[in-house]
């Protein structure tokens, strides 16, 4: 008889125990930071919905000569996650051109982004021309993420690592692509010539290379969604920015607007 109410006691004392530890809240009170033991996982989150987010307002433009980058640490966890730095230099025979690259500057760090195999054309021409007895031998060549000049063109193609372009209210998540890497941003196109004279001719290189096509889209809001894992454990968000152009649409200028990060 003791030993049975001795068994009905650790199973009553075994039964509390369970119930209790089945109520424990998984979730940390309002008062703590999010950390990264707790796994968050979403396959529908929408660009522009801050509910659940932490969310960092900006007032910055970096212009396109500006040598001091946007760097950020997208999750508050001390290091930096995120650079976008804009550079305007070339050598002295082009002149000065733009180059604006997004960094992850860790493996913790992807972008919403993709591997695109891109087409690209090579154009090349020689012609002649007459000026003050003086006769122009111009060699063009034209490079161009756009479009052939001519049919017979050849044609190149490329894998070309790019974030992707979203808008307020697109949805993201789990099941989307996304990878860890640099991306070009904006590449300003460049065009440039230099001859070489002599006695009776003139020798003209042309060059010309349009790289606008392959560009993130500019005078527009844009989200670039991402995601930092760590721990076993993935929190999603996005950069929100614009690309302003100036000088004619030949560089630009670039906006922070915010950033977002689930708690």
């Amino acid at each position: 008889m003791k030993k049975q109410i001795l068994l009905f006691s650790v199973l009553t004392l075994l039964t509390i125990s369970i119930v209790s530890s089945c109520k424990k809240d998984p979730n940390p009170s309002n008062n703590e930071q999010p950390t990264d033991t707790i796994p968050v996982v979403t396959t529908d989150l929408r660009f522009g919905d801050t509910t659940g987010m932490i969310v960092t307002h900006y007032d910055s433009i970096m212009e396109f000569d500006d040598w001091h980058p946007f760097v950020l640490d997208l999750n508050g966890g001390g290091n930096d996650d995120i650079k976008i730095e804009t550079v305007y230099d070339g050598p002295l025979a082009i002149g000065e051109f733009q180059k604006l690259t997004l960094y992850c500057l860790n493996g913790h760090t992807e972008l919403l982004a993709d591997s695109i195999v891109k087409e690209s054309y090579s154009h090349r021409e020689t012609t002649y021309d007459t000026i003050d007895d003086f006769v122009v031998i111009t060699h063009a060549f034209i490079f161009s993420t756009c479009d052939k000049i001519d049919e017979n063109d050849p044609v190149n193609t490329s894998k070309v690592f790019e974030a992707l372009a979203k808008d307020d209210g697109d949805s993201f998540g789990i099941d989307d692509p996304y990878l860890s890497g640099n991306v070009v941003l904006f590449r300003q196109d460049v065009e440039y010539s230099w001859a070489d004279p002599t006695e009776e001719t003139v020798d003209v290189s042309y060059n010309k290379s349009t790289y606008h096509c392959w560009n993130f889209p500019t005078d527009e809001e844009k989200y670039i969604g991402f995601r930092i894992t760590q721990h076993g454990n993935s929190r999603y968000g996005w950069l929100k920015i614009k690309l302003h152009s100036t000088w004619n649409g030949k560089v630009v200028n670039t906006e922070l607007i915010e950033t977002a990060i689930q708690k």
